[in-house]
């Protein structure tokens, strides 16, 4: 596909995201299961969320867009995600995940309709696995559209993903702070080597799942991480809620305590432009 192509395809759908209000750039969605239901082997199975609870819930905190993260429980059934973006009129993007084997024509359908990445799920627990050749033909599938990677697992599996991935080129956020154990702070070797690969100019960083990296409510140890990673990567770093949360063992959080949350992280408003407006802009266009 050229690049010409991947324009067109593009162009075929709802109107591009605005570049203008707040995104929330990780959430999911399941359901309504009446329309969407899981498979049969689901990896888990979690309370209903739709689109419709989430488009309220974004309403309400001033959210202008947001980003849709296949659920690893729904597999390659995108029907949920893809039924959300299309409602959306270009609003949204989405996260998919896929084989390398997926047909050319459904990606072009994915971009189209508004899916600019893929996950890459390194959480055993969530069927992910480190297989280098693999992953490196899922990026050779994403190249031309222009589409990142998210890198989903623990620090010491991100960094081993990194060291075989970021030479590839193609754009790399990695979720959920690396899940770090913000209790660990900041000045380990594990943490350093996670740094070097931060400084690269294609790899960015998720300011989410401050309540993952300390098993509850965000704390000043999960804004010590954040804030240091901040530091290294201001122009690649985007933030999101993880609404709604699934395969948590604590008290839900509060998106709108998260969304406060990051902006004093931010600590100007200028730098919670960047994080919240003008970063995820260009990184979903």
């Amino acid at each position: 596909m050229t690049d010409q192509d991947v324009v067109a395809t593009g162009a075929t759908h709802a109107t591009r995201a605005a570049s203008g209000g707040i995104w929330d750039c990780h959430t999911h969605i399941f359901g309504p299961y009446a329309q969407h239901p899981l498979p049969a082997n689901a990896i888990y199975s979690p309370p209903p969320a739709p689109f419709s609870e989430l488009h309220a819930l974004h309403a309400g905190l001033g959210v202008a867009h947001g980003v849709l993260v296949q659920g690893a429980c729904y597999g390659d059934d995108h029907s949920a995600l893809l039924t959300a973006l299309d409602s959306s009129a270009g609003t949204y993007r989405g996260v998919a995940l896929i084989d390398p084997q997926i047909e050319e024509a459904r990606l072009a359908d994915m971009h189209a309709r508004g899916v600019r990445g893929i996950r890459l799920g390194l959480m055993s627990h969530l069927g992910g696995r480190i297989d280098p050749g693999r992953m490196l033909a899922i990026l050779d599938r994403i190249r031309p559209y222009g589409w990142h990677a998210l890198l989903h697992g623990e620090l010491k599996d991100v960094n081993g993903a990194l060291e075989t991935l970021a030479p590839h080129g193609v754009t790399l956020v990695i979720d959920h702070m690396a899940r770090v154990k913000a209790a660990d702070g900041v000045d380990y070797p594990a943490f350093a080597a996670f740094e070097r690969f931060l400084a690269l100019p294609n790899v960015w960083i998720k300011l989410s799942g401050a309540d993952r990296i300390t098993g509850g409510a965000p704390s000043d140890a999960a804004a010590v991480v954040a804030r240091r990673m901040l530091d290294i990567a201001p122009g690649r770093a985007i933030w999101g809620s993880d609404w709604p949360h699934p395969n948590i063992a604590y008290p839900r959080p509060d998106e709108a305590q998260l969304l406060a949350w990051v902006r004093a992280v931010c600590g100007d408003a200028d730098t919670a432009a960047s994080v919240l407006v003008r970063n995820p802009a260009r990184l979903y266009a």
